[in-house]
């Protein structure tokens, strides 16, 4: 599932003129809504208990993931943008409302997911899936006015505001954290964006992370997406 064959170098960056952050956010909005899809279809059926811990563990992660992009917009873009042209203030704020209120129906999936994993029915497997449904039909209008606003964000940050946001992303991770981000990001990607992703990290780590850590990743996603665990399906 995962693009782990992908060598640095392969293929083209695309859309160079696009900052290489906002390249970043399109991938992981891209990677929330592909999983969002496949966790509705895979909820439609009964899944075993192995599976269903693994789909659980899985909309964490994806809560995490998207929690820690708006954070990275709310507190560390927009910021720094309305400070260089105060005009982008009542666009941050709309952009900032837009992620309070997706973060409502984030917070219900993450609610169903829990109660499900307490009760393990058939019932809260569908109420999960309900929830997840719901979300992915609010998330598509936040992103797309997230992304076009962020690029006026983006065209009035300095070379030194840029910098000061990729210091502030940086976070000590374990490698199976890591790793992990990583590959979930690759999954599916074409070459080209594969490239922009993959030139933010050192060759060596890239070959580390790729040689010691993929194949557990390809093994939890083929339990999630493909099936797998033993005992009964509810």
């Amino acid at each position: 599932m995962t693009n782990v064959s992908y060598r640095p170098g392969e293929g083209a960056a695309f859309a160079p003129h696009v900052d290489a952050r906002q390249q970043l956010n399109s991938v992981l909005r891209h990677a929330v809504l592909r999983d969002l899809e496949r966790l509705a279809t895979v909820l439609a059926d009964p899944v075993t208990a192995v599976r269903r811990a693994a789909l659980i563990g899985h909309v964490t992660f994806l809560a995490d993931q998207l929690r820690r992009h708006w954070r990275l917009q709310d507190e560390l873009i927009w910021p720094r943008a309305v400070a260089r042209d105060p005009e982008l203030a009542g666009p941050a704020d709309e952009v900032r409302r837009d992620h309070q209120a997706a973060d409502s129906a984030c917070a219900d999936v993450l609610a169903a997911a829990r109660t499900w994993d307490r009760a393990a029915d058939a019932d809260h497997r569908l109420l999960v899936r309900a929830a997840v449904t719901e979300f992915a039909s609010v998330l598509p209008s936040v992103f797309e006015q997230e992304a076009m606003t962020s690029t006026f964000a983006f065209a009035a940050l300095t070379s030194d505001d840029r910098a000061a946001i990729e210091r502030g992303a940086v976070r000590r991770a374990r490698p199976t954290t890591l790793a992990r981000e990583l590959f979930w990001l690759l999954d599916e990607l074409d070459h080209a964006q594969a490239s922009v992703l993959l030139a933010r990290i050192r060759p060596l780590r890239v070959w580390v992370l790729r040689n010691g850590f993929s194949g557990g990743y390809n093994r939890g996603s083929y339990l999630m997406w493909v099936g797998g665990g033993l005992g009964a399906q509810v």
